[in-house]
């Protein structure tokens, strides 16, 4: 997220990505001069075209929830091993709220404030998906802590009182753009709302909309003349919270957020804040605009929030062009987004594909198939969990990576960028605290429900009851094994089970009948209290040329996984002196499950493994190899 030397965020601006960008791009379409006429005054806004988008499309809400293949062990892991204790193992989380008026100050980083945000939003996720009781009752005691360090002002931030909102460290309150304190606030905000939602406890609410006052009384207020929220600096980061403003909107139906939101969208129309919305409906990818960050994708996240809260259809525009714009450019192959950080137009280049990044991607893609239903967006969230997602964690759940790199070494994020370790908080920066939530996210998007159909979209073993009282179990070993059986009782409506792109000749057996559906799409099922589904999916392997750093080299997949090998598999071999492999022998070799492991055994002694267990041990592990 905040790298030193080459990748730090100082040296962006001088970036041949930024280098590249249009120098002013130009207005085309109606779309574009009405966009830019309600940027240049929210105001005039009619009333008529303040309508809300329907979005029937959810996650299904879990009464009990046993996974019990890769993703539970791993998340049960990270309960135990990461989450429970950490305000213990590092008390700095929340102590430097309690201490930010007290000297000496803290020696602290533009964004430590969102340590504690993070940290709460990833073990929501986690939460949601195993229902572990120990897990919520102690993040709600973490919560009760939080809520007593908030200001009587509202402010929820890490910094001395001079300096709140203002984007100026306590030891400098006369220098402003130096701190992510809007930042910092939208990731504690998010997580509280996300927590309301689960416990309805009305104090979660109240501590949002009290930090809420405080940026609405700060910012845009035309009777004080208050600056404008773009003003404090890093506005990639500091203008987030239009994202928690329009869900504090739908949330209370209070016009006065939906208002700060619509002022925020004016200040993105900045080219230091990135003007995403001009660029994109000019129909150029997200790596040409000024800030081609990762951190922006919350903001993106806000403009499609946007969108369900009005019903204005450029804002969808922008935002599917943005997603679809990064998923064609920057996505690499085991389905991580970002080349040190941001953007830059090709998936070829070697560079830190940091957690972070990942996560925030994967979160636009997640409302993306909620607003699209297109299967191939499950498709990419699939494969980034069980590779970019599950690789950045260590199988223990002790420790995840900064950079979780297509060839290399996993580095423990406490070893990688170990400058953001400070006094009482020795092992949080910012991929720690939010790698939870890479992993929770497979809650979001396996069980979907809209209106009238029930989505499955993961098939890794598990036992379901949702709070409707369906039972769903799913057996099959998915996606070491291709062979899944979905059984639903107690539901009668459609059932649509998910038949990847990848699987182009699927064979499926509903209650005895037969089919061979179509890949890249859904098997509809009309279910009337118990039905029974086996699929066959087809994992015969692909492959993926490489080009510019990796040319000359292939990637290998089967199913949703990539695999590589390592230094202990490597049969031998120094891995700068592989065998070139052949495709055939490959194609015809039967997978193995040795341990926990999905290996791919090879005559010439070399065994490929799924990318989540490769260099687990801190051995250099590739993806890339080369093929004849």
């Amino acid at each position: 997220m905040k790298p030193t030397g080459a990748a730090c965020w100082r040296c962006f601006a001088k970036s041949e990505a930024f280098a590249k960008r249009p120098e002013k791009a130009q207005p085309v379409g109606a779309a574009l001069q009405k966009a830019k006429r309600l940027q240049r005054d929210p105001r005039r806004r009619s009333k008529v075209e303040m309508k809300k988008a329907v979005n029937p499309m959810k996650t299904v809400r879990m009464k009990s929830s046993q996974l019990k293949g890769m993703t539970g062990t791993l998340a049960q892991n990270i309960t135990k091993n990461w989450l429970i204790g950490l305000r213990q193992t590092n008390p700095a989380i929340l102590d430097m709220f309690m201490e930010r008026d007290r000297l000496p100050y803290r020696s602290l980083l533009p964004w430590s404030g969102e340590f504690a945000g993070k940290y709460i939003t990833g073990a929501y996720y986690i939460y949601r998906m195993t229902l572990d009781e120990s897990l919520r009752s102690y993040v709600l005691n973490f919560i009760e802590e939080l809520l007593s360090t908030q200001a009587d002002n509202g402010y929820m931030g890490c910094f001395s009182k001079d300096c709140q909102l203002t984007g100026a460290y306590s030891q400098n309150p006369e220098k402003s753009g130096e701190t992510w304190d809007g930042w910092n606030h939208y990731h504690i905000m998010f997580g509280l709302l996300l927590w309301y939602d689960e416990t309805k406890d009305a104090r979660y609410l109240q501590a949002v909309e009290k930090a809420a006052s405080l940026f609405i009384k700060t910012f845009f207020n035309p009777e004080t003349g208050a600056k404008r929220l773009v003003s404090i600096g890093f506005a990639e980061m500091n203008l987030a919270p239009i994202h928690v403003f329009v869900l504090l909107y739908h949330l209370t139906g209070k016009q006065e957020y939906l208002d700060f939101a619509l002022e925020i969208e004016t200040d993105i129309a900045d080219e230091q804040a990135g003007n995403y919305i001009q660029h994109a409906l000019n129909g150029l990818e997200y790596y040409q605009c000024p800030k081609p960050r990762w951190e922006s994708i919350h903001v993106i996240l806000g403009i499609l929030e946007l969108y369900h809260a009005t019903g204005r259809d450029y804002y969808r525009q922008v935002v599917e062009q943005i997603f679809w714009s990064i998923l064609k450019t920057d996505v690499h192959n085991t389905g991580g987004f970002s080349t040190t950080e941001q953007a830059v137009g090709t998936p070829f280049k070697k560079g830190p594909i940091e957690t972070c990044c990942v996560i925030a991607y994967d979160a636009l893609g997640v409302d993306i198939f909620k607003l699209t239903k297109d299967v191939r967006v499950i498709d990419f969230l699939e494969r980034a969990h069980y590779n970019a997602c599950m690789g950045f964690w260590s199988p223990t759940g002790r420790w995840s990576t900064y950079d979780t790199p297509m060839n290399g070494i996993r580095v423990a994020n406490i070893q990688d960028i170990v400058f953001q370790s400070r006094p009482g908080s020795p092992e949080l920066n910012c991929c720690s605290v939010n790698a939870a939530r890479g992993i929770g996210m497979y809650g979001e998007w396996a069980v979907m429900q809209d209106e009238d159909v029930l989505y499955i979209n993961g098939y890794e073993d598990a036992d379901f009851e949702t709070e409707d009282g369906i039972s769903i179990k799913i057996t099959g070993g998915y996606p070491a094994k291709n062979s899944v059986t979905v059984t639903a009782k107690g539901y009668t409506g459609k059932l649509a089970l998910r038949i990847p792109e990848w699987s182009e000749k699927t064979q499926i057996n509903v209650n005895g009948n037969t089919a061979a559906p179509e890949a890249c799409s859904y098997f509809v099922i009309d279910c009337d209290g118990e039905t029974k589904a086996e699929l066959v999916f087809d994992f015969t392997t692909r492959y993926l040329k490489g080009a510019e750093d990796f040319d000359g080299c292939t990637s290998i997949f089967r199913g949703p996984i990539l695999f590589g090998t390592d230094v202990s598999l490597a049969g031998g071999y120094d891995l700068e002196n592989l065998p070139v492999l052949n495709k055939e022998e490959i194609s015809a070799a039967a997978a193995e499950i040795c341990g926990e492991k999905i290996c791919i055994p090879l005559a010439c002694g070399v065994t490929l493994c799924d990318f989540y267990h490769l260099g687990e041990t801190g051995s250099q592990y590739v993806s890339w190899l080369k093929l004849n």
